[in-house]
């Protein structure tokens, strides 16, 4: 199962880390995203469909008629977090920062990494990411370090979700992220 996150979902912006990626001979600018979302623990199966079942166990309480149990009780009470070592490439992120109407933010070809859960009594968690991309300019990234310890909504989708990514121009089939000219037609219509 790939990690996505189809709707925006809140999340705090912890952390915006400015550094440069090589790409052949050049170097580009880029940044690393700390993002925290606290969520049902259901957000955990699209990270690794095992990890809620270790955490969490049923209730020992009677449920409902027709309701289904759901898994809410810590499994354990001694782990402060657990760190995933999972690593997705290539996502698109979009950032809405609620400030106004206007579209979301886009930044493609992001590496989602360094995955952490803390499990929250209840069946909550707080899940923690890096998400990095060189795919930044200036106003974009100010609009990012605007928002440092406070909360933005997010979706992050894989490559070839409905509407997303491009194919590659030499035919190998693999998506690659809407460039900057892809979302300026997006945007404005064809030239």
């Amino acid at each position: 199962m790939l990690f996505q996150i189809h709707e925006f979902i809140e999340a705090k912006l912890s952390s915006v880390t400015p550094r440069s990626e090589v790409h052949g001979e050049d170097e580009k600018p880029a940044v690393s995203l700390g993002l925290s979302i606290t969520a049902s623990g259901a957000i955990l199966d699209s990270v690794d469909a095992d990890i809620r079942g270790r955490v969490f166990k049923r209730s020992d309480s009677e449920t409902l008629p027709g309701v289904a149990e759901a898994l809410t009780v810590l499994a354990c009470n001694s782990i402060a977090y657990i760190a995933l070592d999972k690593k997705y490439e290539g996502w698109t992120l979009e950032v809405d920062d609620g400030a106004d109407d206007s579209k979301p933010t886009k930044f493609g070809g992001c590496k989602v990494d360094g995955f952490k859960v803390e499990p929250l009594q209840g069946g909550s968690v707080n899940l923690r990411m890096r998400i990095g991309t060189s795919d930044i300019d200036a106003e974009r990234s100010g609009m990012l370090n605007m928002h440092v310890g406070q909360s933005i909504w997010v979706r992050v989708t894989p490559p070839n979700f409905p509407g997303e990514g491009k194919q590659s121009p030499n035919g190998g089939g693999k998506a690659t992220a809407p460039d900057a000219t892809d979302m300026f037609i997006d945007q404005h219509g064809e030239r």
